[in-house]
């Protein structure tokens, strides 16, 4: 027996009795291990092995089902009339067992299984006698399928089981094509119903899963006919999908952003395929309405959330980009582009929306890499090549170009502005200079061929002195940015003068070389002595000693 400790203080009367583990411990007492529970394996969970079970079970079933209305009757087996019976009494029988099994101990697994192989089969069946016997107009049995549709849906709901309504659109999108032998306008709008009346339940219980589920198989079939078929109901069929996704994308709520967006943007394919097949004209129309309508809102829907409103954005400009493309690979494809990144910048600027602002600088990016293809530099410095290629086209869209500079430079300095204001500004400069340059000189070649080419570059050089000698300027307007403005105009009055040197008097006549150093020497003698006066007035202001203010009293 240990000895007692002499220098222990009288016990604590209101101490808690030892734990049998503390005793005969001394020092800090430490808490005794806490053994976490090993988690059992997947296949020895609740419910997993009775879903493996009952999803398997209602798949062969429904693969029996679609056996029975197809094989068979290739073969010869029973009449139309016994299968088409056989198939409705076995889905009718599977859903009654469902509503009976459902609510009672541990039945909500099978009755969910047993209702969707039940409902999907009286749909499987619907499009049997739709498509494949033609027993019914393509109009009752598109009805018919709704109401199934409809009242699976209600079911769903009122079990609160995602599961159910997953199962029955899985199902019947992988085998409604069994029956109709392919991808047809009648499989096109069976997967539609199936598209329409699942958003229902995806916006009342927000289930995110069931709106990817229900649009995929609607997508997949619509893109697939609208590659083979190009007529009014492809067309009708791509946008009826598109506007579900529209749908969902703004009325559903909850915190998934990602799946919904992406879902959204999948609804977009059909269309996209759509525009790359039909006529001209026809893609134009129908890709500037739908960019129109998706930049829209994604510039006015304030309320939704940042990731869904680029995602409306991204299919406008996609929209756009393609209808532009499509319509025509010519002279006016960059006026095409940079028109609608020119107003959709404008308004991203006027709204501060940086989504909206982001789509313009795209659509305007584009189009300016489009129109350095029609108006490269060779072309510009070139007289022949610029005689077979520039036009008032190219006038015109290196006019629009220098616009949408100036506006793209202004939301990326509001936008963007860890990016540094003199880099911005230069970058924008050095655009809206090119596209002006561009303009002049397709305007001189249009107009006079290649006397007007020569003219257009006299212009041209004086526009860069001119434009160096404002820069200079505006250094001594703003002293904050007078280091950049001095670097830029010096390096601007530098190419002007080279340009003088090296292009103007090699390449142009006599009289224009003689106008294009005389002009260039004025400007320069002017801005040189406006430079001089408005620099001494500035250091005057400086140096000129402030008195004091005396108050009166």
């Amino acid at each position: 027996m240990p000895p007692a400790n002499q220098f222990a203080g009288p016990a604590n009367p209101f101490a808690a009795p030892a734990h049998p583990y503390h005793q005969g411990v001394r020092g800090p007492v430490m808490p005794p291990p806490v053994m976490k529970p090993r988690k059992a394996p997947w296949w020895q969970r609740e419910g997993v092995v009775s879903k493996l079970l009952v999803l398997t079970g209602g798949a062969i079933t429904l693969i029996g089902v679609v056996m029975m209305l197809v094989i068979a009757a290739h073969a010869g087996l029973l009449s139309p009339q016994v299968r088409v019976a056989g198939g409705t009494v076995l889905a009718l029988v599977l859903i009654g067992a469902a509503l009976w099994i459902h609510d009672r101990p541990g039945g909500s697994i099978g009755g969910v299984a047993l209702a969707g192989t039940g409902i999907a089969g009286l749909f499987i069946v619907t499009v049997a006698v739709t498509t494949f016997y033609e027993w019914l107009p393509v109009v009752g049995g598109l009805a018919l399928a709704g109401v199934i549709a409809a009242a699976s849906a209600a079911l769903a709901m009122r079990w609160n089981s995602e599961l159910l309504a997953v199962c029955v659109t899985v199902a019947v999108a992988a085998l409604a094509p069994v029956l109709t032998e392919g991808v047809t306008d009648t499989l096109v709008w069976f997967l539609i119903i199936l598209q329409v009346v699942g958003l229902a339940p995806e916006l009342v219980k927000r289930w995110a899963w069931l709106g990817l589920v229900r649009t995929m198989p609607a997508v997949a079939v619509t893109a697939a006919y609208a590659m083979n078929v190009q007529n009014t109901a492809a067309v009708a069929a791509s946008l009826v999908v598109l506007t579900l996704g529209v749908v969902s994308v703004l009325a559903s709520r909850g915190a998934d952003d990602e799946l919904h967006s992406a879902n959204f943007l999948t609804t977009a394919a059909p269309l996209f395929v759509l525009l790359s097949q039909v006529d001209r004209d026809v893609a134009l129309v129908t890709g500037g309405a739908v960019a129109l309508v998706m930049g829209a809102g994604a510039l006015g829907l304030r309320s939704l959330t940042v990731l869904r409103r680029a995602a409306l954005a991204a299919v406008a400009v996609v929209s756009a980009l393609e209808a532009c493309f499509i319509f025509t690979r010519g002279e006016w494809l960059p006026v095409l582009l940079l028109v609608p990144g020119l107003l959709v910048t404008v308004a991203g600027r006027t709204t501060k929306s940086p989504v909206a602002a982001l789509a313009g600088v795209v659509l305007g990016g584009v189009g300016g890499a489009v129109y350095l293809t029609f108006a490269s530099p060779e072309m510009l410095a070139d007289a022949g090549m610029a005689t077979a290629h520039l036009s008032i086209g190219t006038t015109l869209g290196g006019l629009v170009l220098a616009l949408w500079a100036v506006f793209a430079g202004l939301v990326t300095l509001d936008h963007l502005p860890e990016i540094p204001r003199s880099g911005t500004i230069a970058v924008a400069g050095a655009v809206v200079l090119y596209g002006v340059t561009a303009a002049a000189l397709s305007f001189g070649t249009a107009v006079a061929a290649t006397p007007g080419f020569h003219s257009a570059h006299l212009g041209v050089t004086v526009i860069w002195i001119t434009t160096a000698m404002f820069v200079l300027a505006v250094g001594l307007r703003f002293p904050q940015y007078a280091a950049a403005t001095l670097a830029g105009g010096l390096i601007l009055a530098g190419c002007a003068l080279a340009k003088l040197f090296l292009f103007d008097l090699s390449m142009l006549g006599g009289a224009t070389r003689a106008a294009a150093f005389i002009a260039v020497g004025l400007v320069m003698l002017f801005a040189g002595s406006r430079y001089a006066q408005a620099f001494a007035r500035i250091r005057g202001e400086q140096r000129q000693p402030q008195l004091p203010v005396m108050s009166q009293h």
